[in-house]
């Protein structure tokens, strides 16, 4: 059934809501005069009359991040109650979805895909700091995409913490995360680690189950050990899940590389 929302920016109807982020609420939405559907995102204004940084960031990273890998923005405004970003419809919803292990062909393709995004967003300055399979999207053609840059930050910029906050989702955020250090494209590359696993074994490679547990295995626990048949990826994620960020590949393009 066919739903009206009054907040629907101009040129757009919302049909249902297809979630919620830290910055807005997703809503699948059509456009009455081209038929074409698309996913809007919408975040009220402040009392200020602002809107919020992180929802300026997505604009500018999706306007700036043209790639195959990187979901697509079409259209962006505000009105005087809300701001609001159109981007490409994924039909295939997001990573989480999916239910591991999968086959190895298809994990690496999984891999190469995001880290041709991630090398994209990491040569233009930027570090996404919250890769996990939600901000993932999948085309109808099985193709990933990229999405949600509203935690993304610029490269070096040090944002102040205040003791127990931690940068990112805590089951793939690497472990320098937990302090206010600079963002680093290396952090990244420690969630694709992450999600690597989990992709080859179906399960994370921490997985604690409270938010300490978590925390600390990502800070002490060693890289866990991939079944017999899959050792041959142990180096890759054994560089990629360092401790250290300077003992991983430096940025996406970086893992991308080690691919090909």
């Amino acid at each position: 059934m066919h739903t009206t929302f009054a907040s629907a920016p101009p040129g757009y109807e919302l049909d249902a809501v297809l979630g919620r982020g830290r910055h807005g609420v997703v809503y699948l939405a059509h456009s009455p005069q081209t038929g074409r559907k698309v996913a809007i995102k919408l975040a009220s204004r402040g009392t200020g009359g602002g809107v919020s940084p992180g929802f300026e960031r997505e604009f500018k990273l999706h306007n700036q991040a043209i790639h195959p890998h990187i979901v697509q923005a079409l259209d962006h405004g505000a009105t005087s109650q809300q701001a609001f970003l159109a981007m490409e419809l994924m039909e295939g919803g997001d990573l989480s979805q999916l239910r591991g292990p999968l086959q190895p062909p298809r994990a690496l393709a999984l891999l190469a895909q995001s880290a041709s995004a991630l090398a994209l967003l990491h040569q233009q300055g930027w570090v996404h700091r919250d890769l996990k399979p939600a901000n993932l999207l999948l085309r109808g053609d099985g193709s990933v995409a990229l999405s949600d840059f509203g935690t993304a930050c610029p490269h070096g910029q040090r944002y102040p913490l205040t003791a127990g906050t931690l940068i990112g989702t805590p089951r793939y955020a690497a472990p320098e995360q937990q302090g206010p250090g600079a963002a680093q494209p290396t952090a990244d590359v420690y969630s694709l680690g992450v999600l690597f696993y989990e992709w080859l074994v179906g399960k994370p490679p921490y997985p604690g189950t409270t938010l300490t547990e978590i925390i600390c295995q990502h800070m002490f626990a060693p890289v866990p050990r991939l079944p017999r048949m899959l050792e041959k990826y142990q180096p890759l994620l054994n560089r990629m899940l360092s401790k250290k960020p300077e003992q991983r590949w430096a940025h996406g393009k970086a893992v991308l590389e080690q691919l090909s």
